[in-house]
């Protein structure tokens, strides 16, 4: 990676995270409020009664404005290796924070170990606010769409996918 690369890294970086957590204010279930922009970023609740995007093992849990932050730098992260993934003959497939206006859902739930994990679903088209409380699912639609899951205990990142093209 060059020192230009570093940079431009580095600027996107603090841009989107200013831009994902500063704006909006939030009551969180709990005695504090999250300030994140609302126009971007959904929190949904968990609900075990539901086998997706966690199993039944697992409890609802409560995000900090710490582990927002932490979602957002692995956001960042997951896109990038994705990216870095694609040969010339896919380049395509490239997905831009900057050039779309993602909006992104998160689901924030407890493992059987008492790990604390995010589900994180992007996606740059919607057609009204039901993505503020409902889960977005679309058949297809590319780079537009793209989910992966984040175990913020271990600091870890995993099932990355984007959606076919159809």
């Amino acid at each position: 990676m060059t020192s230009h690369t570093k940079i431009l890294t580095l600027v996107t970086f603090i841009l989107l995270s200013a831009s994902f957590t500063t704006y909006g204010q939030v009551l969180n279930k709990g005695s504090y409020s999250l300030h994140y922009d609302t126009s971007k970023t959904a929190i949904i609740n968990f609900t075990a009664k539901s086998s997706w995007p966690f199993d039944s093992t697992y409890t609802p849990a409560i995000l900090t404005q710490d582990e927002l932050k932490m979602v957002d730098s692995f956001l960042l992260v997951s896109v990038g290796n994705w990216n870095d993934s694609l040969d010339n003959d896919h380049k395509w497939w490239v997905i831009d924070l900057n050039k779309q206006n993602y909006r992104k859902q998160l689901i924030a739930a407890t493992n059987a170990n008492g790990q604390k994990e995010v589900w994180v679903n992007c996606f740059c088209s919607v057609d009204n606010d039901r993505w503020k409380t409902n889960i977005v699912f679309v058949n297809d639609g590319g780079k537009c769409y793209f989910n992966f899951k984040i175990n913020l205990t271990v600091k870890i990142h995993y099932s990355f996918g984007v959606n076919g093209l159809g």
